[in-house]
C-alpha cells in the first residue's frame, strides 16, 4: 500500500509540475506578445460624421498584436420608410444603437490599429418613430372613418463582415475608410397597424399580423471616421 501511495504521489507531483510548466510557458508567450503592442496608439476614440440621421462615436482597443475590438454607441434622429416608387421618406425618430466588432490587422509594415483590417460586426438598434408616422387623417373617434394606430417601434439586428484601412495622420490622429456587407432582421410593431407597417417598412416581409411585422434584407455599409489614438 505504501508503494502504491508513493507511486501515486510521484505521479501527481510530476503531473502538476508539467501543468505548471505549461501554464508558465503560456504566460511567458502571452507577455511577449503583449510587448509587441504599440502602447502609444492601442486605444482610439472615433467620430463617424457621414452616417445620415445618426450621431455615432466608437472606441477601439488593441488587445493582441494583430487583433482589436471596437465598441460603438449611436443616437438616431432620422430613419427612412418607403416612399413612392424607388424613393424613401425620412422620418423623425428617437433611438439608440450599439455596434461591436472584432478586427484582424494584416499589414506587415504597420502595427494595429493602422493598416488593412477585416472582421465581423454585430449591431442592434431600438427606434421610436414620430407620432402618426403613417400620416393618417386627424379624425375624431366618433367619425366612421376613424382608425386608431399606435406609435411605431422598431428593433433591428445586423450581422456583417467588414474590410477597411485605417490611416495614421501625424502623431495621434487617424482616419478610416471601410465597407461591409451582411444581413438585417427588423421587428416593427404598432398597435392595429400591421398592414401599414407592411406597406411602409423597408425589407422583405417574412411574417406579419395585425400589430407587428418581421422583415429581412441586405445590409450594405460604408463607414468613414476620424479619430484620436493614444
Amino acid at each position: 500500500m505504501r508503494a502504491v501511495a508513493a507511486l501515486l504521489s510521484t505521479f501527481c507531483f510530476l503531473f502538476c509540475s508539467a501543468v505548471y510548466a505549461q501554464v508558465t510557458e503560456e504566460e511567458r508567450e502571452d507577455r511577449a506578445e503583449m510587448l509587441n503592442i504599440d502602447r502609444d496608439h492601442d486605444k482610439t476614440i472615433k467620430l463617424h460624421p457621414l452616417h445620415y440621421g445618426e450621431v455615432f462615436v466608437s472606441y477601439e482597443k488593441v488587445r493582441a498584436p494583430n487583433i482589436s475590438n471596437e465598441f460603438g454607441l449611436s443616437y438616431f434622429y432620422k430613419l427612412h420608410l418607403k416612399g413612392d416608387g424607388w424613393t424613401t421618406n425620412a422620418k423623425d425618430v428617437m433611438g439608440i444603437g450599439i455596434r461591436m466588432s472584432q478586427r484582424y490587422y494584416t499589414s506587415k509594415r504597420k502595427s494595429p490599429p493602422f493598416g488593412f483590417f477585416h472582421g465581423p460586426m454585430f449591431s442592434y438598434r431600438f427606434i421610436v418613430f414620430e407620432r402618426n408616422v403613417f400620416d393618417l387623417p386627424d379624425l375624431p373617434p366618433s367619425d366612421p372613418d376613424f382608425r386608431y394606430v399606435g406609435r411605431l417601434y422598431q428593433n433591428a439586428v445586423d450581422l456583417s463582415y467588414h474590410l477597411g484601412y485605417q490611416f495614421q495622420l501625424g502623431r495621434h490622429f487617424t482616419t478610416e475608410l471601410s465597407g461591409g456587407l451582411g444581413g438585417r432582421i427588423k421587428i416593427a410593431n404598432a398597435t392595429n397597424g400591421g398592414d401599414l407597417i407592411e406597406q411602409n417598412i423597408i425589407g422583405h416581409v417574412v411574417r406579419s399580423d395585425e400589430g407587428a411585422v418581421i422583415t429581412v434584407g441586405p445590409s450594405p455599409q460604408l463607414n468613414f471616421s476620424i479619430g484620436y489614438s493614444f
